[in-house]
């Protein structure tokens, strides 16, 4: 069975309650160590200093190394060490270049339409509630990923459009630019609000928008500080209705098969809807800070849609979701289904 489907839904305030989101995950019990220790390799594109990197990944490290007694540790090699690029992340994991990887269904969107509903526009209030969502549909998203352990699933905050020459105040100003979007399915929301969407990874964004390959791009606003984006653009657009980015934990299924079941539940305990929960805790608390540092800047405008300007294109916007929906129906997507079982009408 895979492991992600048996973790239960943890409200926020119950996280909070228990000091998950401030001090890591309670530690299971430490189990005997055997005569051999067990090393897990965790791969990501990020620098060591990204967010996930540090509030994230390495506390888990730390964790399971602790609950364990170091007989199962897990090594973190960022940067790409164990493959360039982030669009091959979810490979690594299935053919075992790494054990573990972090990464975003979005660049291999045609693997992963079930998940990718979660990026349709007007989904989820805020990135816990899409973080919850997600789980709460999972059985139904479980056949993208059969070949790996699901350890985590959430999504980054609202996404912002970040342009260097011309502001976004309305839906027409986004006719013809050249926005850089995560996913194909955010580039058909942008395409049809007018925009020419253009697929990049995240890490190739900061020259592409320096150079004017692009005209901006959509994202969420944690990127301001992760990928300093606000060297690059000038304008920040926010309020819109936009869908976001999931991510993914995930381990390869031989490495899961070869734990003990004494690590599976350790694994199981300190991964999941907890984890999933904190991870886009993180992201809203980064996406504060990063439009915070623009808002006080002299050097950047942050435009507030709202109005006739955001009636108009919230009216645009879910317009787009129902026209996805009903394309993702007729290839055999449920996406109805889906969208109801993470409670949206």
């Amino acid at each position: 069975m895979n492991i992600s489907i048996l973790h239960t839904r943890l409200p926020l305030a119950g996280l909070v309650a228990a000091g998950i989101l401030g001090a890591g995950f309670a530690a299971p019990a430490l189990i005997a160590t055997p005569a051999v220790a067990a090393e897990i390799k965790l791969a990501h594109f990020m620098s060591p200093r990204h967010p996930m990197d540090r509030f994230l990944m390495r506390p888990w490290t730390e964790e399971v190394a602790k609950a364990t007694n170091n007989a199962l540790t897990i090594r973190i090699y960022p940067g790409g060490a164990l493959g360039k690029g982030p669009v091959a992340q979810f490979k690594r994991a299935v053919d075992g270049v790494a054990d573990v990887t972090f990464g975003l269904p979005g660049f291999t969107s045609k693997l992963f339409p079930r998940t990718g509903v979660i990026e349709l526009p007007g989904v989820a209030k805020d990135a816990v509630v899409a973080a919850n969502q997600l789980w709460d549909a999972f059985p139904l998203l479980a056949p993208e990923w059969r070949r790996v352990e699901v350890l985590g699933l959430w999504t980054n905050e609202r996404q912002t459009l970040m342009t260097k020459s011309k502001p976004i105040r309305t839906i027409a100003d986004l006719k013809d630019m050249k926005i850089r979007v995560p996913s194909k399915a955010q580039g058909v929301t942008l395409k049809a609000l007018g925009a020419v969407p253009v697929f990049m990874p995240i890490n190739r964004v900061y020259n592409a928008l320096n150079t004017g390959v692009i005209d901006g791009v959509m994202t969420g606003p944690s990127t301001v500080l992760s990928f300093k984006f606000d060297e690059v653009a000038k304008y920040f657009t926010t309020g819109l209705p936009l869908g976001r980015s999931p991510f993914f934990l995930v381990m390869n299924r031989d490495t899961w098969k070869k734990q003990s079941d004494a690590h599976k539940d350790i694994i199981r305990k300190t991964t999941g809807r907890a984890m999933s929960i904190k991870g886009s805790a993180f992201y809203i608390k980064a996406g504060k800070r990063g439009l915070g540092k623009v808002r006080k800047s002299d050097k950047h405008e942050v435009i507030d849609m709202k109005g006739a300007a955001l009636a108009e294109a919230t009216a645009m916007l879910m317009k787009s979701r129902t026209a996805q929906v009903a394309a993702l129906e007729k290839s055999g997507v449920p996406a109805k289904k889906i969208l109801a079982a993470m409670g949206v009408k």
